[in-house]
């Protein structure tokens, strides 16, 4: 178990799986996660890689209140540019070099970010289901609904379940770790990314992010509308925008290993 301690006291869990990747690759996950959303790709790429040691890395990394990551204690702490400061501090102390991102949700809107702030730092990139460039605008009730799923984990289970296009409710992936990880997140971060993401707009830090990076879409993403993703790969110089079909929202969980196809072929190839 890793932890890197940033100024405030916050401790950020990270983790490193050596051997699985052709280059040292950075993954953020989205709102209510944490790394464990990864494990499912990173079997596929482990699956890939037997028989042989590709040189890089799988570097899995948990943002304020997911997973072990300490908790935020006020609102400023969630701001997208701070979290994105966080796993700058995290990427120069491992030291590595110019490593990739690989984004999923609101961890690919921080990973654009990290890469307008830290350009050096930094590959290519893959953002999947990204919130885009002006955020996300929750009607007030969502409020409500994060409350209600503090106590409530039949309730964390429909609304995760929603975000997975032909969710699987009874496998112990789901059930052990997708909805146990979002009660965990609505009871330490609850609704403060949701707040953060409320008239964001950070179009002109991406038109300044010149790094090649692959925006991909569900198909059946019923979470994030397909145009901001359109919108956020048309801001970015070395932007593309893809569909992955019969996918929804997690494509990273629903099809590992045409995911991991995916990533390998922009990021590696």
């Amino acid at each position: 178990m890793k932890f890197f301690k940033l100024n405030d006291e916050t401790e950020i869990h990270y983790e490193v799986i050596p051997n699985v990747l052709a280059e040292h690759t950075v993954f953020i996950h989205g709102n209510l996660a944490s790394n464990r959303w990864w494990y499912p790709a990173e079997e596929a790429w482990k699956r890939k890689a037997q028989g042989a040691r590709p040189a890089g890395s799988m570097i899995l990394v948990e943002f304020r209140g997911c997973g072990k990551t300490t908790p935020p204690k006020h609102q400023d702490d969630v701001s997208m540019k701070k979290m994105a400061q966080d796993f700058i501090g995290l990427v120069k102390d491992l030291n590595l070099g110019p490593v990739n991102l690989v984004g999923h949700s609101t961890g690919g809107l921080i990973a654009a970010l990290m890469m307008e702030q830290a350009p050096q730092l930094f590959k290519k990139s893959v953002l999947l289901d990204p919130v885009g460039a002006t955020g996300v605008q929750f009607h007030p009730s969502m409020d409500e609904a994060f409350e209600q799923m503090k106590t409530n984990k039949d309730l964390v289970a429909v609304v995760m379940g929603s975000t997975i296009h032909e969710n699987k409710p009874e496998t112990d992936f789901f059930r052990q770790i997708v909805v146990e990880d979002a009660f965990h997140a609505v009871n330490t971060v609850g609704s403060m990314v949701l707040k953060a993401l409320h008239n964001l707009d950070i179009q002109e830090e991406c038109r300044k992010i010149g790094h090649p990076t692959l925006v991909l879409h569900g198909e059946h993403d019923q979470l994030l509308p397909r145009k901001d993703s359109e919108g956020l790969a048309g801001l970015l110089p070395n932007g593309q925008f893809a569909v992955i079909p019969g996918r929804g929202h997690c494509a990273n969980v629903e099809n590992p290993a045409q995911f991991v196809n995916i990533v390998d072929e922009f990021l590696f190839a």
